[in-house]
């Protein structure tokens, strides 16, 4: 029997995005705040803050759309993967984000004044 591996998430971006271009093509990694349903014993709400990384044309419309602050629903797949630094082994857990929608209302831009002749 196959597994199934899907994630839906909605936050808010804790800084802007970091773009890399890895030859022909682009992976942005960003900071995902979201809040529990629920609070602590201190009636506190808690919050998880999550590694989204899309690829491709995904991570280009991240680059270009996506700042700190912004709204999002991430639908994905969580990937757990490890590397070796000074010879010790570390676990990364990351969301790879499949689909984006941004819940965000638009910011709108102050046009740019002409100068006068």
């Amino acid at each position: 029997m196959k597994g199934y591996n899907h994630v839906a998430l909605i936050g808010n971006l804790v800084k802007d995005p970091e773009n890399i271009e890895l030859g022909n093509t682009e992976k942005t990694n960003f900071l995902l705040a979201v809040s529990r349903n629920y609070k602590n014993a201190d009636k506190q709400e808690e919050t998880d803050f999550i590694p989204i990384v899309s690829w491709g044309n995904l991570a280009k419309i991240c680059k270009d759309y996506l700042g700190k602050g912004k709204r999002v629903l991430i639908d994905g797949r969580i990937q757990v993967r490890h590397y070796e630094k000074d010879s010790v082994k570390k676990w990364v857990t990351e969301i790879i984000a499949d689909e984006l929608t941004i819940l965000s209302p638009p910011v709108k831009k102050e046009p740019k004044k002409s100068k006068a002749a």
